[in-house]
């Protein structure tokens, strides 16, 4: 659950521990002097179009726009990114965090299979389209069952021999933005390891029927981890550990794309991760720029815990705080219930503490604050709250790219700008590898793709 530290469990290091929480300074120095690099008009490129699919370079970045039926998008996708998909999949990420590490074929396709009967229709068409699509390619030495592995690996990557990824998210709105429009900044601290970053790839839906969507991930994948849709809904996911985990749900990647997908409102996108049939443990970060608002999702296989901003369930008892026009989470619960259930879990076998009863959370404050993830949440709330009426995507930037919310590890940051349709993106260096906080955030207007 957590990495225990010495310390001692007394009334003085409670006392202290809940005034801290409330404790404001000036932004250290490493805040104010960070220097960070946007890039607001990229050069755009179209490299290659298949039917009414596009694929662009804009700046450094490589972008997909698909367009049509689900089987005409994933052809268009597999046609047009089949070296990306063909590396990937035989030669960089996949076989190096799964056979690499000790996965083998056989658990993680009876894995997979549990998953995939969830999945809906369409995304099986999606899935065979983007085989098809190698195939027109010349590559044939790649499954369906391959590029199934493109949306089931986050959950198999949640357990051993693997570690879950660390991520940190927050929105803001309001008194916290130079104009009161909402930004959502979000890290996804993975692996830069592993190659993934060589076949990154922004990914455009513009589906037949429905709104255009982007997310922003890898190629082969018909779903990812971080997202916006033209409703103006912006949504980014971090690893949450619990108890109540299963593989007979719907894999993370589709959950995520599911919502940008079908969803147009703040309510509808939380009604969404309520009813769906969930996985492993997962907090969202949701914003929508039309109103503006967000909400803070606390999830797993059985749970989901919706707060919003100033939420009374965000409180001093779990060593926590609500704040107005914002919503930020990062690799822990901040909930009484889920950090109860935690507890009851793995209190007496990690930290030697036996814990039964809400009152008794108390003593797990000063363990959660010696934690990385504890110490990124506090990141988040202090700089936001230095910056009342200043953030805009610089300052959202060097947020995402200072202190412990900087890491050594991060695989893609961006910060979305729903209502300009802006995605600042920076991706992971390689060769050798550079996290992506280090590197360029370049912009990508999506106006256009996104009528």
């Amino acid at each position: 659950m957590f990495h225990r530290k010495p310390f001692p469990l007394t009334l003085a290091v409670l006392v202290t521990v809940a005034c801290a929480l409330f404790t404001w300074a000036d932004p250290p120095a490493e805040f104010l002097q960070k220097q960070v690099t946007l890039v607001a008009d990229p050069p755009v490129k179209l490299v290659d179009q298949e039917g009414a699919g596009r694929l662009y370079e804009v700046g450094p970045l490589t972008v997909l726009v698909m367009e049509g039926s689900p089987r005409e998008m994933g052809f268009q996708h597999g046609r047009l990114l089949a070296k990306k998909v063909h590396h990937i999949i035989k030669e960089g990420y996949m076989p190096k965090a799964l056979w690499g590490r000790g996965y083998t074929p056989e658990y993680v396709n009876a894995q997979s299979e549990r998953m995939e009967k969830h999945f809906p229709p369409a995304i099986v068409e999606e899935l065979k389209g983007i085989v098809d699509g190698l195939k027109a390619a010349g590559v044939e030495d790649i499954t369906y069952e391959d590029v199934r592995l493109g949306v089931t690996q986050a959950e198999i990557l949640h357990f051993p021999p693997n570690a879950p990824p660390s991520c940190s998210n927050f929105a803001v709105w309001g008194r916290w933005t130079v104009d009161g429009r909402l930004l959502h900044g979000r890290n996804l601290d993975w692996s830069i390891n592993g190659d993934a970053q060589d076949d990154a790839v922004v990914l455009v839906w513009r589906p037949k029927g429905g709104h255009p969507f982007m997310m922003l991930g890898w190629a082969g994948g018909v779903g990812s981890v971080s997202g916006m849709n033209a409703k103006g809904i912006t949504l980014g996911e971090m690893t949450l550990p619990s108890p109540d985990a299963t593989f007979d749900g719907l894999p993370l990647f589709l959950q995520m794309r599911g919502m940008l997908e079908t969803c147009s409102t703040l309510d509808e996108a939380v009604k969404f991760f309520e009813h769906s049939p969930r996985t492993t443990g997962w907090n969202f970060i949701i914003g929508d720029a039309k109103i503006p608002d967000g909400r803070a999702l606390e999830t797993d296989g059985k749970y989901c815990t919706v707060f919003g901003p100033n939420d009374p369930k965000e409180n001093d008892t779990t060593g926590h705080w609500g704040m107005p026009d914002c919503v930020r989470r990062t690799n822990h619960p901040i909930g009484m219930d889920q950090l109860l259930r935690l507890a009851k879990k793995y209190g007496k076998e990690e930290l030697g503490l036996e814990i039964t009863e809400p009152d008794q959370i108390t003593l797990l404050v000063p363990v959660l604050q010696q934690q990385n993830t504890w110490q990124r949440y506090e990141w988040l709330s202090r700089r936001v709250a230095d910056l009342e009426g200043k953030i805009d995507v610089e300052q959202a930037v060097r947020i995402l790219a200072t202190g412990p919310v900087h890491a050594d590890n991060t695989l893609h940051s961006f910060v979305f700008d729903p209502k300009n349709q802006d995605a600042w993106i920076a991706i992971a260096g390689n060769n050798p590898p550079v996290t992506a906080t280090d590197t360029p955030f370049t912009r990508v207007n999506l106006s256009e793709w996104f009528k």
